[in-house]
């Protein structure tokens, strides 16, 4: 503004160009930019806030800013029991939730939770859209609307502005990948430790990288030659090794003495004097699979170009889509596949048709399936 500045209304002051809030309620200052220069916009901003203030503090509205809720929200979610992990979600997906609100912190962390509105949530979508991918922005997204549904269940707002958003972005997925047989065998010829039959017991039963680490001797009732699996989301589904010979392969699993693991470490990890983690020796749980994996293909597709062999590198998941694809291609019914992989959907599962033949694809969605 040029020249001598016009008289703040009440309840508000200069500071530089910019007027700000300057009031009381029950006896705290509330003082925040309201982002003008002119006086009557000024006015109408803080008689809206100050309302906004008294109603939150008279009336029950909980915290008054998304740092608060976002405090109270990590709490919740990390809960632990001793040393072992009790959170609301698994603890990989609290850190990606992190991640997430780290890289929009700075739309955010300054605003007040009714600050949190569908037009924040826009600018939010565009601005990060245009440096990352969709696939991205639906993982912003969704840690943003995991904060702002625990304000709605405390009552502190009565809606999630987040998930009109989260419909209306659409991701694109990437073609589904099935490795080649002849790549899976040399993978299992060649791998270290039991990455063998960890490659095996995924092709074989679809069961997530994740979910087969986690796996214990006395979750297979032999009885019935079914596995309990915790999954994704610690979801708990129960499936069928009859079909495509699962049982036969988790009935051979070596077993090591006072460990509950179906897949186990087969050596010694060396850690550094000063390092906060334990040591994990033979027997233990495997840390860090999705790296491990990818220096043991690393390694072989090293191997094979040395050898002069033809090797396609495939990553773990994409076991589970060979899973499917074979499943389907020997009739198996696609109501059970969908079970099986722990779709939420059953169009989700139906995307594994478009890699079977039509008369398969018949026999995928009216037959029924030889389970012995």
């Amino acid at each position: 503004m040029a020249g001598r500045k016009p008289k703040a209304p009440p309840g508000t002051q200069w500071r530089g160009n910019v007027l700000y809030s300057e009031f009381q309620v029950k006896g705290k200052s509330i003082r925040v930019s309201l982002k003008t220069d002119d006086p009557r916009v000024a006015k109408a901003a803080v008689e809206k806030l100050r309302k906004q203030v008294i109603a939150e503090t008279y009336h029950g509205g909980g915290p008054r800013s998304f740092f608060d809720v976002l405090t109270e929200w990590k709490a919740f979610m990390t809960g632990k029991a001793g040393d072992k992990w009790d959170g609301q979600v698994g603890k990989k997906t609290f850190i990606r939730y992190r991640v997430s609100l780290n890289q929009i912190a700075g739309f955010v962390e300054d605003k007040r939770l009714s600050e949190i509105d569908g037009k924040l949530v826009g600018q939010i979508v565009r601005e990060r859209g245009a440096v990352v991918t969709k696939a991205t922005v639906k993982r912003d997204l969704s840690a943003l609307s995991s904060v702002m549904n625990y304000a709605v269940a405390h009552e502190y707002r009565d809606n999630n502005p987040v998930l009109p958003w989260l419909k209306t972005v659409k991701e694109r997925r990437d073609p589904i990948v099935e490795p080649r047989d002849e790549d899976i065998a040399l993978v299992v010829e060649r791998a270290r430790g039991m990455w063998p039959q960890l490659v095996q017991a995924a092709v074989k039963t679809g069961i997530r990288e994740d979910a087969l680490i986690r796996g214990q001797r006395d979750w297979i009732n032999h009885e019935r030659k079914e596995i309990t699996v915790l999954d994704k989301g610690n979801k708990v589904r129960v499936i069928d090794l009859k079909p495509m010979g699962g049982y036969e392969l988790f009935a051979k699993l070596p077993a090591f003495a006072g460990k509950p693991w179906l897949f186990w470490r087969t050596e010694d990890k060396r850690v550094r004097k000063d390092s906060k983690r334990e040591a994990t020796t033979i027997g233990d749980q495997i840390e860090d699979a999705a790296a491990v994996f990818k220096r043991e293909t690393d390694r072989i597709a090293a191997w094979a170009k040395k050898n002069g062999i033809e090797f396609r590198p495939f990553t773990f998941h994409h076991l589970r889509h060979k899973h499917a694809i074979v499943w389907l291609r020997e009739g198996g019914n696609i109501y059970e596949l969908q079970q099986r992989l722990g779709h939420s959907s059953i169009k989700q599962t139906e995307e594994y048709l478009k890699y079977v033949t039509a008369g398969q694809q018949r026999q995928n969605t009216h037959g029924e399936r030889k389970t012995a």
